[in-house]
């Protein structure tokens, strides 16, 4: 985690960055790449059969990718953001309009 609560990873020189909201309000909070991933697996269930201990696809979740980055959603409230280049999520206009409510262009 650096100074400014962000955590980045750099693969062949590209610095990644990653991000989950958690809600409508499309707040993003910087996480770790591990905490993104975990998130990410989670997503491909079902979480009402979740609760049941039971494992089902979630039929709801969608995944895109732009030239600024990559997302996730499961659906529901929860979405994943991994840009590229070290950029904030604001700075990646084509993905925040495939979250929270968007569709995909």
């Amino acid at each position: 985690m650096r100074d400014d609560g962000t955590h980045r990873v750099l693969i062949m020189g590209t610095p990644l960055r990653f991000f989950l909201s958690f809600g409508e309000d499309g707040t993003w909070s910087p996480v770790t790449d591990v905490e993104f991933h975990d998130a990410y697996q989670e997503s491909m269930f079902d979480p009402d059969a979740l609760r049941s201990n039971v494992l089902c696809p979630n039929r709801l979740r969608a995944e895109y990718e732009t030239v600024e980055g990559w997302c996730w959603s499961d659906g529901r409230a929860a979405y994943g953001l991994m840009t590229l280049d070290g950029r904030a999520p604001q700075a990646c206009a084509g993905l925040q309009s495939l979250t929270h409510g968007g569709e995909a262009a």
